[in-house]
């Protein structure tokens, strides 16, 4: 195959994952169909099977593809020179902002729904999605480790759980489970200082060893 030929495959590709998201995500897995797509998409089936055999692998592909998003998201959220307090203010709010937007609330629900019906989503998930994410997080806190802004014997990946965790302690499970829409900003920004709060007495630089020691020993993804 030719650059050029590839280069065709590569956005044809992209365009079916586009039309795919969209529809998943507004409809839900089970309601939606290849066929449905194919009539979409404005080709056949057989195009479409050409790329993607099944509809868990085309749905495979659109969760990776919504999970590389948040990545990189994570990633352009952290490392920003402030004060250790305001640096965690604010990735919690863009963080719960994002795993909040629809497209991550939908993607969340629809793999709750579906890890048995598609083959390797809920491992797929673990690992690209909340591993990668913990990961990220702790690399960021292993810095400010370095700088003296958290306790030198924290574990940097169980560090980065319990931050996590706790701004997810709040309205997002109030926001999952009843399936309203996303809290107002106030309402994120009172979590996340909660939480900023809760970390900094167990990580940051002037915590109690004690408060480390409870918070349990090296994490395991």
């Amino acid at each position: 195959m030719n650059q050029r030929a590839a280069t065709g495959r590569d956005n044809r590709r992209k365009a079916i994952i586009a039309v795919a998201r969209e529809m998943f995500l507004d409809q839900g897995y089970e309601t939606v169909s290849m066929s449905g797509i194919a009539a979409q998409l404005g080709g056949s089936k057989t195009t479409l099977w050409s790329y993607f055999p099944n509809k868990p692998a085309l749905f495979m592909a659109v969760a990776e593809d919504l999970i590389e998003e948040y990545a990189e998201f994570i990633q352009g959220a952290l490392g920003f020179d402030l004060p250790l307090e305001a640096a965690l203010g604010r990735f919690g709010r863009q963080l719960l902002a994002a795993l909040m937007s629809p497209p991550l609330t939908a993607l969340m629900r629809i793999v709750t729904g579906e890890a048995r019906a598609v083959p390797g989503l809920g491992a797929m998930f673990h690992e690209q999605g909340l591993v990668r994410g913990w990961r990220i997080t702790a690399s960021y806190f292993a810095e400010l480790q370095a700088k003296g802004h958290l306790r030198a014997d924290a574990d940097p990946l169980r560090a980065a759980q319990h931050f996590i965790a706790l701004c997810q302690s709040g309205c997002y499970q109030v926001h999952m489970a009843d399936g309203s829409g996303a809290p107002g900003e106030s309402a994120i920004a009172a979590d996340v200082e909660a939480a900023v709060g809760v970390f900094c007495l167990a990580y940051g630089a002037r915590a109690q060893p004690s408060a480390v020691r409870a918070a349990g020993g090296p994490a395991v993804p």
